[in-house]
């Protein structure tokens, strides 16, 4: 008889940080590579029965169970609401108390510890330290909460993942004496099937051409979509004309006019003919125009480990990205890098594109969700140990 291990799952859909909802997905698509017996039961801890029904449809993961997050106090019948306001005025207090309705765990992830019972093991997921590279982005309030979040995950929590060498190294240097185990957690993707989508009736309805760049990226201040703007600036004043398009949602809580900023842009440079903003797409969607795009740009300041260029590695397509430490572990083939802050080395780096096609090298991208399953089993084995 197999005996399942009980991993509970926080899932969130939230289009202001869709990729929250993406990763645990894709953590269920990998482990489901797993051989049956591997398996462990999934717990889903989500708010609502059909983000629960979400997950199940996409994934078909055989071993899910769903379970109401935050965790609810069980209802007081009329009699022991009865009782316990007759107790309270005799005795000052409740004879009957409600304790939290926690599904059996060996523990969960990625933990909210203010949100989990003291005695439920807590493996803990750091994104990134972006505030302590880019402080600029954010509020003195949001700095704090962040890293008030990490010293709770170092003061109290069991295992972090991280989710690459580069910010493994920054927790190391931010926390030396953390108690709380680090464990590089490489993320990869599965795609839903999207081939029913239609490429010419999504460029119609998007007014696209057949070529053009795509950079699919929330519109987050260090995302950076300035420099590509600029770069396209730059190219139609050599008289090269490319197109870009972008996708995601069109605001930043963190710096409220940062949209409004790059349409400003556009228009002082008459750049409306080679920019189309696509807002927050559906993901056959976004795949599809992903698929035909000539190649990505990922222009980031800071990134802990990105869907953008997990998403084009399994796409098979080409990158152009930011010279980030992360992006270079990340990319190691069909990729080339640009200097974050020079829109003429982007510029350049297309134009190099356009003029000489690279030679794409092709690899099985399953082995990426392989791994990725399998190393998610020996944190569930360190976590449960």
């Amino acid at each position: 008889m197999v005996v399942r291990k009980r991993v509970g799952l926080i899932f969130s859909y939230n289009e202001n940080w869709i990729a929250g909802a993406y990763y645990i997905l894709n953590i269920i698509h990998a482990l489901n590579t797993l051989d049956d017996s591997e398996k462990p039961i999934l717990v889903i801890l989500t708010e609502s029965a059909e983000n629960f029904s979400k997950v199940a449809v996409e994934t078909k993961y055989p071993y899910l169970e769903h379970a109401t997050f935050p965790f609810q106090k069980s209802s007081y019948s009329v009699l022991e609401r009865a009782i316990n306001k007759l107790s309270r005025t005799i005795l000052d207090k409740n004879i009957f108390k409600k304790k939290l309705k926690v599904p059996l765990l060996d523990f969960v992830y990625p933990a909210q510890i203010n949100k989990l019972p003291y005695n439920i093991k807590k493996v803990n997921w750091v994104p990134d330290f972006q505030e302590d590279h880019l402080p600029n982005f954010f509020s003195k309030e949001e700095i704090q909460r962040r890293k008030n979040h990490q010293k709770e995950v170092v003061a109290k929590g069991d295992i972090v993942v991280i989710s690459s060498k580069d910010a493994k190294s920054d927790f190391l240097r931010l926390y030396p004496s953390a108690k709380a185990k680090s464990f590089v957690l490489h993320f990869a993707v599965t795609h839903p099937d999207f081939s029913d989508e239609s490429i010419d009736a999504l460029l119609k309805k998007y007014k696209l051409p057949k070529k053009y760049f795509f950079a699919p990226n929330q519109f987050w201040a260090h995302k950076n979509h300035n420099v590509v703007l600029k770069a396209v600036k730059y190219l139609k004043e050599k008289d090269i004309s490319v197109i870009v398009a972008f996708s995601g949602k069109e605001d930043d809580y963190r710096n409220a006019g940062n949209f409004k900023q790059l349409q400003t842009y556009i228009a002082e440079h008459g750049l409306e003919d080679q920019i189309r903003f696509l807002g927050f797409l559906p993901r056959m969607e976004q795949l599809c125009l992903f698929k035909q795009a000539q190649a990505i740009i990922q222009p980031s300041l800071f990134e802990g480990w990105s869907t953008v260029i997990e998403d084009a590695k399994a796409l098979g397509k080409y990158v152009i990205a930011s010279n980030l430490a992360v992006h270079k572990e990340q990319l190691t083939e069909n990729v080339s890098f640009f200097d974050p802050n020079s829109p003429q080395d982007l510029a350049q780096s297309i134009e190099l594109f356009l003029s000489n096609a690279p030679e794409m090298s092709h690899f099985n991208y399953k082995t990426n969700i392989f791994e990725f399953g399998k190393r998610f089993k020996k944190l569930i084995q360190i976590a449960t140990s």
